[in-house]
């Protein structure tokens, strides 16, 4: 939202809103002429504070923000009182992003003439800009008990109330902004990530679109539309935004990597490497398009590449875990289980409840032999989902390769009344339960498999040879 350039009871030296509506009928070339003929007027009378103001806002027009500075300052030092002259030179330090110099002169402005709500407002903006969202609220809840009818200072507060994670206040505010000025975009956008991140996704989409009818060439909200497009594995919906971005702005590289990972999914893997290649030329090294590049490396069997961008981005981001877990099991991939270890106990260290890890890194150790370290990976994994078949089942499976027959069965059990049909822990019981001695037990485990999945070859077979077992120890007895 654009600041006011108006007062409240500053005693301004011109007139601006009238300026204003003449410079923006002259536009870039009239404006000129006018910085022309003030340079004149001042250079004749350095001390006509008048002139000097109205040559810093046409400065202000054409973007030249730091002389539009030295303009407002030479008023300040002419006329130290004139809280004006101090608005002016905050607002300009606030486009040129020198906030602590912005926030000196509201600072100045507000003791000088107290009341008003725009200043509080812009300081506020300044002070969330420096990260004092505590002091930006403070301004922003002054400027409305000032201005209850201003939509600027609610926008203003409703986004810092996101910024805190305070997203139920923020609806609140954005949504008050909205009503104010429902022909304000950026409220609109604002208030979608509130939705998104409070998981009301069709209410951010509205939000959306309603931000993109009022801007059609709101590229940022085109991004967040595809962006929730693919969250919701609408693909072809966020190629069509992602495509309205790149029209706007062909080299923009995230809405490229965004193409890339949504064609990806859509199997179109060829097309999707391109654009992640292409945004990687765009922004070379971004640690966030690798790791896409990386799942479509893997996606095509590529391990070893998708390794080398997995490391890329480790490289620069040691502590992500999710990318070391995927690079883990790129190399589980390639049958380097000890390569995978170092990259799933990695993990662990980092995230002591990631389940994920435990059961990779126990399935490593498996494949690696070490059935007792497999099995303190499976009894954490336990501890972390005592509901959840595939825990007991591979505990069960690590207790069976320590000998532990009666114990594995125990797990193998469970697990199967939580999932009656995990069909791989009744095999692994079956098989258990021969070792026991016990065919009779493992020619019904076998049974209940092939009543579900009737015709398996292999069960078949093993359960001729549980038959024959079962038959041999009759005989005996």
């Amino acid at each position: 939202m654009t600041e006011e350039h108006e007062h409240d009871g500053m005693e301004p030296q011109v007139d601006y809103a009238e300026f204003l509506r003449m410079m923006n009928a002259l536009g870039q070339d009239g404006l000129g002429r006018i910085i022309e003929h003030l340079d004149g007027v001042i250079e004749a009378n350095p001390q006509d504070t008048e002139s000097l103001s109205a040559r810093g806002l046409a400065h202000e027009q054409v973007g030249d923000y730091r002389r539009a500075a030295e303009d407002y300052g030479r008023v300040i030092a002419l006329e130290p009182g004139n809280a004006g002259a101090h608005l002016d030179r905050a607002r300009v330090y606030g486009e040129l992003e020198e906030h602590r110099l912005a926030v000196a002169d509201y600072d100045t402005a507000i003791r000088l003439s107290p009341g008003n709500a725009a200043a509080h407002s812009s300081r506020g903006g300044c002070r969330a800009e420096l990260g004092d969202l505590a002091g930006a609220m403070s301004d922003f809840d002054v400027a409305i008990l000032l201005d209850p009818e201003d939509p600027e200072a609610y926008y203003n507060r409703g986004v810092t109330h996101a910024e805190m994670g305070e997203l139920l206040l923020a609806l609140e505010d954005l949504g008050r902004a909205t009503e104010l000025d429902p022909e304000e975009p950026e409220a609109h956008y604002h208030r979608a990530h509130a939705y998104r991140d409070l998981g009301e996704i069709e209410k951010a989409l509205e939000d959306l679109d309603a931000a993109i009818e009022l801007e059609p060439e709101y590229g940022l909200a085109f991004y967040a539309r595809a962006i929730t497009h693919v969250n919701l594995e609408e693909y072809e919906k966020a190629l069509d935004d992602f495509d309205a971005v790149l029209a706007l702005d062909p080299d923009n590289a995230p809405a490229r990597r965004g193409r890339g990972v949504a064609l990806g999914a859509m199997g179109r893997h060829d097309e999707a490497m391109a654009e992640l290649d292409r945004s990687l030329e765009l922004d070379p090294g971004n640690a966030e398009t690798l790791a896409a590049r990386g799942l479509a490396h893997a996606d095509l069997g590529r391990h070893e590449r998708a390794i080398e961008d997995y490391s890329r981005v480790i490289e620069q981001d040691p502590g992500n875990t999710l990318v070391l877990y995927s690079r883990g099991t790129e190399y589980v991939n390639l049958g380097r289980h000890d390569k995978a270890m170092e990259d799933f106990s990695a993990v662990v260290e980092m995230d002591p409840d990631n389940v994920g890890a435990y059961l990779s890194r126990g399935m490593a150790r498996t494949a690696l032999g070490d059935h007792q370290g497999a099995f303190q990976d499976y009894d954490r994994l336990v501890e972390l989902m005592p509901e959840e078949s595939v825990a007991y089942h591979m505990r069960g499976y690590a207790l069976a390769h320590l000998g532990q027959g009666r114990r594995a069965v125990e797990d193998l059990g469970r697990a199967i009344d939580l999932d009656p049909a995990n069909v791989e822990a009744r095999r692994h019981r079956a098989l258990v339960y021969l070792g026991l001695g016990e065919p009779e037990k493992a020619v019904a485990d076998y049974g209940e498999i092939l009543r579900r999945f009737p015709g398996d070859p292999s069960i078949i077979e093993e359960r001729r040879l549980a038959l024959e077992q079962a038959g041999a120890e009759a005989e005996e007895g």
